[in-house]
């Protein structure tokens, strides 16, 4: 498809706008508007695309540099080439300052003429996808202004809910006569619902020890897991004979609040009773602790993740804890982190706990994650680990 390029020839003397007209029809895909003085010539290009314009200077009332002062005045019409007609030689030079892109000496060589229009008009045709890429520039830049400002809104939110998860991390362990414990809550680059918490009951009989991955990520995981910690501590603080029955209040309340199902945690919880020297564990679809076999849920003990479905029994097992014994409790993001191979670090993990149960609990945790942090490519969850250990 041929693209029309109109030509607005503006001259006070319809003679020479006639000869004007007729020295150009040999041209291809030209259309002419013609104007017989400055200010029809100004209502010309307002009202139509024009691509060239041909202005004689020697006009009455509006001449032709006063229309050209206008021209390229304005931000739309200053890229239309013009071509100024003029015998006189101080108003050609006057016209080029002006910003005129060429000039015609009278009387008017037509072959010239013609040479001269179609090189502008591939001028104009250059500016005018000069124009379009500039425009579309504007508009990607503003696009990306608009993207890093949401993404400078999304990693405010990613900073705060880093601080809530953090304020969620004992800041101190007990370590007693007979209980040494350390925990290690390393975070992603994205937010995750990692929580870990360890405390005294009120009657000073339990220590409880919870490890737990809301589901998800970012903003509203962090904020489920301070919800899930006050409704935890709440309840698991009063100290109940019946340790299953405190986590399945805790399940209930939180299903209630999240009848939309879209959130659930995983949890691991621990309580170790002070006199008898016996732990208990109650596992919401989490994975059980290493270091004790007897305290490994089978089907029937195993409860599902809390918030999917309230009132159900959690079952739990038990299992003396006495001196020499130890525990660790893990999220998933420290066995599915994976090397420059796509391999997970998986099995390594159990390996070298194994081998670490006779060292002190703050020295696990140290060589675990020196170890992860040597074997992955990069971190892209949560990280956390308890180790508790019995003297």
């Amino acid at each position: 498809m041929n693209i029309i390029n109109n030509i607005l020839i503006v001259d006070d003397e319809p003679l020479n706008l006639e000869i004007l007209e007729l020295s150009l029809e040999e041209l291809d895909n030209i259309s002419i508007i013609s104007a017989l003085n400055g200010f029809k010539a100004l209502e010309q290009v307002k009202k139509n695309t024009v691509d060239l314009i041909i202005l004689d200077l020697s006009m009455p009332e509006m001449d032709g540099l006063e229309v050209l002062s206008i021209l390229k005045e304005d931000e739309v019409l200053r890229y239309i080439p013009v071509i100024v007609v003029t015998a006189k030689t101080e108003d050609r030079y006057k016209a080029l300052e002006m910003g005129a892109e060429d000039f015609l000496s009278k009387p008017i060589d037509v072959v010239e003429l013609r040479f001269k229009v179609n090189n502008l008009l591939k001028l104009k045709k250059f500016n005018d996808l000069q124009q379009h890429f500039n425009q579309r520039l504007e508009e990607e830049v503003t696009k990306k202004e608009q993207q890093l400002k949401q993404f400078a809104q999304v990693e405010q939110e990613l900073q705060l809910a880093r601080e809530i998860q953090q304020h969620l991390i004992p800041k101190s362990y007990p370590s007693t006569e007979v209980l040494d414990v350390y925990g290690s809550c390393v975070s992603a680059s994205e937010v995750g619902g990692d929580y870990l918490d360890v405390f005294r009951t009120e009657d000073d009989k339990h220590t409880v020890f919870i490890m737990a991955d809301v589901s998800g990520h970012g903003f509203a995981s962090a904020l489920v897991s301070m919800q899930f910690r006050s409704l935890a501590r709440m309840e698991l603080m009063k100290g109940s004979e019946a340790f299953g029955k405190e986590i399945e209040r805790i399940n209930t309340v939180f299903s209630n609040d999240n009848q939309e199902g879209s959130m659930f945690i995983t949890a691991l919880f621990l309580r170790l009773n002070h006199e008898t020297n016996i732990m208990e564990s109650v596992n919401a679809g989490h994975f059980d602790p290493l270091g004790q076999p007897q305290l490994i849920h089978t089907a029937s003990t195993k409860g599902i993740p809390l918030g999917i479905q309230g009132d159900l029994p959690y079952g739990v097992v038990s299992a003396p804890f006495k001196a020499g014994d130890s525990l660790l409790l893990y999220t998933d993001g420290i066995i599915e982190c994976e090397n420059d191979n796509n391999e997970m670090y998986g099995n390594r993990f159990n390996a070298q706990y194994t081998m670490l149960q006779s060292f002190d609990p703050k020295t696990q945790i140290e060589i675990l994650l020196e170890a992860f942090h040597e074997f992955i490519a990069m971190q892209t969850d949560d990280v956390t680990i308890l180790s508790i250990q019995a003297k």
